[in-house]
């Protein structure tokens, strides 16, 4: 099968990116032909640049043309779409139903029908635009604090909303959990065109790692304030052993002060073979995020690597992390409740190491990328024998 991905790359590498490369080895080494049509968000430099593509976010005919010589070129079976933001646009949909080429859009973040991406406002989960005006999000400068900003992807949202895009151009969605699914839903997606597949973390992952001693605690990810990294830095104690960061961003001030007092070792931003290497070694996971996360690459790359997950009891993580299972939960909100948590854990090593076995246990059974791409090529096969426009 020709496979053509469409992906923006972001700006600081994430669990997007690293999804959407796992996925792209994972078709290769089972035998298809897949390219990307790729933007990287960097090119966006200057103030000219800024405007230009704010106002083309909706999508241009313009692109369109582009995007469908870009297709045509590569003769694809089968367009996926991944994170479409703000360079390619849905321009791509378009742009392949002129082809008469199926699309796939896989819902790595909220975008399509927030501002911000994140469902959250002012440090805290945010529902109003689901049901209500995106307009909304210009009021509150949900995205990066900016009017303009905000207004250009207001503009977008409602654009496609009432040219019900995601009904007409868009063949299939693929949510990464049953929760994020839910949240389209509501915002007026359609149910039956959206399936629920989780990531997998790609075959670096895929050995069972070996047996030896595990210690301390780990957080893989972007140090901003949605991550809730800054108010877990401040809890950390200093009995604790110090939690080990892999990530930069904005919040690094409070990584920097928590390193200063002994209480955090920053490693920065480590490549895939280096993180597998820490969560290796490392005794538990934490997730604090204050926002809605969809399916993180970290909980699929710390299950497949036996490594227990503590996280927050909101989204999709509630769902992904079972209570006593494969970690913990507590509410990311109430300091008592992470502290709480955190100090029981590591009071039973033992229940670590069960915890542990649970989460690869899980990994193999429904994790692995035989079972992940049997997924994705079934769905491509439904498309592509056409049943998906009858």
């Amino acid at each position: 099968m020709k496979i053509l991905f469409a992906h923006c790359r972001y700006q600081q590498t994430g669990g997007e990116d690293r999804a959407v490369e796992a996925e792209m080895a994972a078709l290769r080494g089972a035998g298809h032909d897949v390219a990307i049509l790729e933007r990287d968000n960097e090119s966006i430099s200057t103030l000219r640049d800024k405007a230009a593509t704010a106002w083309s976010l909706p999508g241009t005919d313009a692109l369109r043309a582009g995007l469908r010589a870009e297709i045509e070129e590569h003769a694809p079976d089968i367009v996926h779409a991944h994170n479409i933001f703000p360079l390619i646009t849905a321009s791509l949909y378009d742009a392949a139903r002129d082809l008469g080429i199926p699309v796939v859009q896989t819902l790595h973040n909220y975008r399509n029908i927030c501002a911000s991406a994140l469902l959250m406002r002012d440090g805290r989960i945010c529902e109003d635009c689901i049901g209500g005006s995106p307009y909304q999000a210009v009021l509150h400068r949900c995205y990066r604090e900016s009017i303009p900003g905000s207004f250009a992807l207001a503009r977008m949202i409602a654009h496609h909303r009432d040219r019900d895009t995601w009904s007409r151009s868009v063949d299939r969605f693929i949510a990464l959990s049953e929760f994020s699914r839910s949240r389209f839903v509501a915002a007026g997606f359609p149910a039956g065109r959206i399936i629920v597949k989780p990531n997998s973390p790609g075959a670096l992952f895929a050995d069972k790692p070996e047996a030896q001693d595990r210690s301390g605690a780990l957080y893989v990810g972007r140090l901003s304030p949605e991550k809730g990294i800054a108010p877990l830095l401040r809890l950390w104690k200093k009995d604790w052993p110090p939690l080990r960061v892999i990530g930069d961003g904005p919040d690094a001030p409070a990584l920097n002060d928590a390193v200063r007092d002994g209480r955090a070792i920053a490693l920065g931003a480590l490549g895939p073979d280096a993180i597998a290497s820490e969560m290796r070694r490392a005794a538990l996971c934490v997730i604090p995020s204050r926002c809605y996360e969809n399916f993180p690459m970290v909980i699929a790359e710390a299950f497949a690597s036996g490594l227990p997950v503590l996280a927050s009891n909101i989204g999709a993580l509630g769902e992904l992390v079972e209570e006593d299972r494969t970690g913990a939960r507590f509410d990311p909100f109430d300091p008592d409740s992470m502290i709480r948590v955190i100090d029981a854990a590591f009071a039973e090593p033992d229940r670590l190491a069960r915890w542990g076995a649970t989460a690869r246990t899980h990994y193999e059974k429904h994790l692995t990328t035989a079972e992940t791409m049997s997924q994705q090529t079934a769905l491509y096969e439904s498309l592509t024998g056409g049943t998906a426009r009858a």
